[in-house]
């Protein structure tokens, strides 16, 4: 079956930037099968597949389909990662129409989760998340979706479907929906009252850069341990560290951050897709935005050779589990605790005993202990009422 892809994609085209000096079986381009001179091989053992969208009809920033090989010819000349992951670049998406791509991409990450494969997309314009996530849900009906942005892409439904406004239809078509959403880095000046009542009418979440900045990045940690799908616009990311964006950008993650953030997303033993876009090659400057795109796959892929193997992988049963009493409102919330890395849980009930199981931090813990309810637990109560 997979030996059909080999029509679907075209083989990449790039030459390799060496990072340091040193043999290629010390760089991560060691580490990858090209598809199409490798057309059989067995998925079940690939733990990677790098997927380029090589397509900006739908965004602004047209060089954006030129990132692809741009960005490969930086990511492959990097250090190999710290434990060997088997991963397959299966090269860049053909099609005539963006209907045939998106009908390709949404049936392949379709089979590669299946597999148990995680696709890592490089774009190209962000609206692929919508088949992607698509796809995604065919395997993983109540998926979470995390968006890495700047802005929310959520505009009123009279608006021409575009990078700029796809999580409208995402959000507002049960064939896509998500059963949580959470935009990170969002700069409050740049997203409207329309948008953000948007976002609080599904209980879904918004988490500033302004927090970020006040709180650390840590806080997002456990947004990305809950994302099945992370989606990033590499315009989240401000223009003395990322200057490949048709519009100027004073504030916005560093690159540091960005980097950071992709770790965590590796880390998540729940990660089933990994998509980054919206760079826009022709406006960047001696390849500063190509390099740190580059760079913050490396360090996703290197969060995934060091992963856990935390929940859901491993069963709750073997952390450490508090219930906390909450006398003013007789309630009692559960929690639990992997001490080895102090990554924490909370426990939502449901109907008929089934609880969902939520990604949090100690701090949640402390505010229960305080008397005082948890803001992302309200969140999800909330939820269960819509």
């Amino acid at each position: 079956m997979t030996e059909d892809w080999i029509h679907y994609f075209d083989k990449p085209d790039f030459h390799t930037f060496e990072a340091f000096v040193g043999s290629n079986d010390e760089r991560l381009i060691d580490q990858i099968i090209c598809f199409q001179d490798n057309p059989t091989c067995e998925w079940n053992d690939i733990d990677i597949a790098i997927i380029g969208i090589t397509d900006s009809r739908n965004s602004i920033h047209k060089g954006c389909s030129q990132a692809p090989d741009k960005v490969r010819s930086h990511l492959l000349g990097l250090r190999k990662l710290s434990k060997e992951l088997k991963i397959v670049d299966l090269g860049n998406l053909k099609g005539n129409t963006i209907d045939d791509r998106y009908k390709a991409i949404e049936e392949i990450i379709a089979d590669l989760i299946t597999f148990n494969t995680l696709p890592i997309v490089i774009g190209g314009s962000q609206d692929y998340t919508l088949p992607i996530v698509k796809g995604t849900k065919l395997k993983v009906p109540e998926y979470n979706l995390t968006l890495i942005d700047s802005q929310i892409d959520w505009l009123s439904s009279d608006q021409d479907y575009s990078a700029n406004s796809f999580l409208g239809f995402l959000c507002e078509n049960a064939d896509s929906r998500p059963h949580d959403l959470s935009v990170i880095s969002a700069q409050k000046y740049l997203y409207s009252q329309f948008q953000e009542n948007k976002i609080n009418e599904h209980a879904f979440d918004i988490l500033r850069l302004g927090q970020i900045r006040q709180l650390g990045h840590k806080l997002a940690e456990p947004l990305m341990r809950d994302a099945d799908v992370l989606s990033i616009d590499m315009t989240c990311v401000r223009q003395c560290d990322q200057p490949a964006r048709h519009n100027a950008m004073p504030n916005g993650l560093t690159g540091e951050e960005l980097c950071q953030l992709t770790w965590y997303a590796g880390q998540s033993d729940r990660l089933k897709v990994y998509g980054i876009y919206e760079l826009d090659t022709e406006l960047d400057i001696n390849q500063q935005g190509i390099t740190l795109k580059a760079q913050a796959i490396w360090h996703i892929l290197e969060g995934i050779a060091l992963r856990y193997n935390d929940y859901p992988v491993k069963v709750l049963d073997s952390y450490r589990q508090f219930i906390v009493y909450l006398e003013d409102y007789e309630l009692e919330i559960k929690f639990y605790n992997n001490p080895d890395n102090d990554r924490w849980w909370v426990e939502i009930p449901g109907e008929k005993k089934q609880a969902e199981i939520i990604a949090c931090t100690r701090n949640d813990f402390e505010t229960a202990s305080a008397n005082e309810i948890p803001e992302k637990w309200f969140r999800y109560i909330q939820k269960k009422h819509l």
